[in-house]
């Protein structure tokens, strides 16, 4: 609005045609009605202290038996130590938009610091630690 009695300007619209199975409306409807990306959205803008909080997110999921568990596990566990742990990235890709973003911010606030991820958290070297031998993701030698 920029003058007295003013409207605000009607939102931009566009037209698009999307093709979907039979039977699958109702899966599209949900999603749209959903609120998924707009929450995914404000993760994907996060300052540093909101991508520690990510972590922390991270970090908790890692921590317990459900869902996408093993898929926060790994990314942290590699982030932390690379040369011991490897992260099936493949599996990223399960990961709904929100826990998506959060684990994106995690890397960022590792890249934009250029430190570790447990140096955030207290007694982050037990915490990763301990996420490493919950999963036994610990590399195996070959000898």
């Amino acid at each position: 609005m920029t003058g007295k009695n003013m409207l605000p300007a009607p939102p931009k619209m566009a037209t698009f045609s999307l093709t979907i199975e039979e039977g699958e409306r109702a899966k599209l409807m949900a999603f749209m009605s959903s609120d998924s990306w707009e929450r995914a959205e404000n993760v994907r803008h996060a300052t540093i202290q909101e991508c520690t909080k990510s972590l922390e997110h991270c970090i908790r999921w890692a921590e317990r038996d459900c869902g996408s568990s093993r898929v926060f596990a790994q990314f942290l566990a590699s982030l932390y130590n690379g040369y011991r742990v490897k992260a099936d990235v493949s599996d990223i890709g399960t990961l709904d938009p929100e826990n998506f973003e959060h684990l994106m911010n995690v890397l960022r606030l590792c890249y934009m610091t250029q430190r570790e991820p447990h140096t955030f958290i207290a007694n982050g070297s037990e915490v990763f630690e301990g996420i490493i031998s919950l999963w036994g993701m610990e590399k195996k030698s070959n000898d």
